[in-house]
């Protein structure tokens, strides 16, 4: 069976991922979440924004429609809540 790179994949070759979660590290002055990384969300919002979507609830269902793809792209499904606590959260750093 031949492999074959998404194009999702492709686009977040530009961002290292050992370079993305080192600068988080760095300018996270937060509480470390239970599970999820900060690589997760900021994939999932990149689906979001590359799809089209509006909605958190649009963006969870088309990332779970997408779940088997995730794993490939070092992320982990996310629900609604954890999704919205954690983008809550990155608004309050920035103020």
């Amino acid at each position: 069976m031949a492999h074959c790179n998404t194009i999702l994949s492709q686009i977040l070759r530009f961002v290292p991922r050992h370079e993305f979660e080192s600068l988080a590290n760095r300018h996270h002055s937060g509480h470390a979440y239970r599970t999820a990384l900060r690589w997760s969300p900021f994939v999932t919002i990149a689906m979001a924004q590359l799809s089209g979507r509006i909605s958190l609830r649009d963006i969870v269902g088309s990332v779970s429609a997408q779940v088997h793809r995730l794993y490939h792209l070092g992320s982990a499904k996310l629900t609604r809540s954890n999704l919205a606590r954690m983008n809550q959260s990155c608004l309050h750093e920035w103020e």
